[in-house]
């Protein structure tokens, strides 16, 4: 396996971005920058050999900065959404900075995939990647504590893309880290040469994505309001659109003019290492298949893309790729029956989600 890295580009303040990339002897490639802790771009070969890049991602750190919707961002202190932007503990009303209407979405527009984080390459037997450090001062975006995060990225030569987060804190705070990776299996859409290629993916019943299949390892996904915050009900997923216990086209049912943006409760444990979705493009033959520690994902269909593609000038549409957030439930830290994401001085907040990748 090979390890490189070069200046990506530079921050206001001076500071150099640093771009790592990672190769396995299978000719999967794993990008990963300093900034934001982001997975910076993941290229994979189809069934026939040919790598492309399989993320929506940028080739220039100006992008980033212009502001993007979380491109293989790592999202914290709290990723997914805080209803009203605030929350007590013990008593103590903590006020949050809204960035989405009137509720916190991925931990504000300060979180943690506006940072620049120092970074350690490792390199194991058959593994290879970047441990990132980050210290989250207390009263950071309005959260108490002062957090020290770690997060790795790295790639093995069995193909297997390993995300792994710890925290740990100075006073009782909420944690919930995930990865905000778009995916389009067929490979990132690129239509530099084909400028009608934007508006008949638009228009496709599924987008780019319509024809990928998916199964989701969970019986039931949470009920949300018109804000898209939790009402605390679980539905059961038999006969609904979001149904997709059993591997089924993305866009075969997808609801009419909105798509998924919803949490799925996982069927394996909370801290079991379990399965949690598995994905195949017929027309590559890629396939991608994710296990996690964390009790639920957020499958989000890319239903507001709309921003301007680095590669071609071209615009990312609504659907051209699919996010699989792992993580704990939306506004958890407002709702007592969910899965609990509050850490206590003393303890260490702890996940992993691997991504194993092949062809058939």
């Amino acid at each position: 396996m090979k390890l490189s890295q070069k200046v990506f580009g530079s921050l206001p303040d001076g500071s150099d971005v640093t771009l790592f990339t990672i190769t396995n002897d299978n000719g999967y490639e794993l990008r990963t920058m300093t900034f934001g802790a982001t997975l910076a771009g993941f290229r994979a070969p189809d069934r026939d050999g040919a790598a492309n890049e399989i993320t929506l991602c940028y080739d220039s750190l100006d992008r980033y900065l212009a502001g993007h919707p979380y491109f293989g961002s790592t999202v914290g202190r709290v990723c997914n959404r805080i209803g009203g932007a605030a929350f007590e503990i013990d008593g103590v009303r903590h006020e949050l900075p809204a960035n989405e209407g009137r509720n916190l979405l991925h931990g504000g527009a300060g979180g943690f995939h506006a940072r620049h984080w120092r970074a350690e390459p490792f390199e194991r037997a058959g593994q290879v990647g970047v441990v990132y450090h980050l210290v989250s001062r207390d009263g950071d975006q309005g959260f108490p504590g002062e957090l020290a995060v770690t997060v790795s990225h790295s790639l093995t030569n069995t193909n297997e893309l390993h995300l792994e987060y710890s925290a740990e804190t100075s006073a009782v705070t909420p944690v919930d880290l995930t990865n905000h990776c778009y995916w389009n299996l067929a490979g990132a859409p690129d239509r530099a040469s084909d400028p009608d290629a934007a508006r008949r993916s638009a228009t496709a019943r599924g987008g780019a994505i319509g024809d990928h299949q998916l199964t989701i390892h969970a019986s039931a996904y949470l009920e949300i309001d018109d804000e898209s915050i939790p009402t605390g009900t679980l539905i059961p997923l038999e006969d609904t659109p979001w149904d997709f216990r059993t591997s089924k086209a993305i866009g075969s049912e997808i609801p009419d003019g909105s798509g998924y943006d919803h949490c799925f409760v996982l069927d394996s444990e909370a801290g079991e290492f379990g399965p949690v979705a598995d994905a195949f493009d017929p027309s590559s033959g890629r396939t991608m298949n994710i296990s996690s520690t964390s009790p639920a994902v957020q499958f989000y269909s890319g239903n507001k893309l709309a921003v301007t593609s680095s590669q071609s000038g071209a615009q990312f549409v609504p659907h051209d790729a699919v996010c699989l957030e792992t993580q704990f439930y939306p506004n958890s830290v407002n709702r007592s029956g969910f899965p609990s994401v509050i850490l206590e001085p003393g303890k260490v907040w702890q996940h992993r989600t691997v991504h194993r990748f092949g062809v058939k």
